[in-house]
């Protein structure tokens, strides 16, 4: 089963799924993967009232952008015990926190939001949790795609046509 804004039915013929509503696919996976931009829509996409819909034990992993799941939601659901292990590659606050020192002046210098500091902290720390390092998109394919768009890049800009300009 698959959601999303934008079904692409040949993709779901050749691959063998079928798109389904969100709550249709959230009360009926075992495992739930995220792969949607982070963006003001997709913000806090996951929270407390998905994780009620979602089957009883069922895993959430989330390789797209922290984002996109409300983690003080997504540790509550593990704590209670309504999801059995989340796998995040992405946290909405990437440093980890080692020492209060640290904490306190990331707030105060306003660099971060101390709720999702906390969160963070809290899910790296559960034992049904793992947390990666932002790795998820380092792939064979991923890689190679990667690498034939920056030589592609480099011969465009060389010939005199630059492309995937950064203003």
């Amino acid at each position: 089963m698959a959601f999303d804004v934008k079904p692409d039915s040949r993709a779901a013929r050749e691959q063998g799924f079928t798109y389904v509503a969100l709550d249709q696919l959230l009360a009926g996976s075992n495992v739930i993967t995220l792969h949607v931009p982070g963006n003001e829509k997709t913000r806090n996409m996951i929270s407390s009232e998905q994780f009620d819909r979602m089957r009883d034990g069922a895993i959430l992993i989330n390789t797209a952008r922290g984002s996109i799941v409300d983690h003080r939601a997504l540790a509550r659901a593990l704590v209670e015990g309504k999801i059995a292990a989340a796998g995040l590659d992405v946290l909405p606050e990437e440093p980890v926190v080692r020492e209060e020192a640290e904490l306190l002046r990331s707030v105060y210098e306003s660099r971060h939001d101390l709720n999702n500091l906390l969160a963070g902290q809290v899910l790296i720390h559960l034992r049904n949790v793992i947390v990666t390092p932002h790795s998820a998109f380092n792939t064979r394919e991923a890689v190679e795609r990667i690498l034939e768009t920056t030589v592609d890049n480099l011969a465009a800009y060389a010939e005199g046509r630059p492309r995937n300009i950064a203003a």
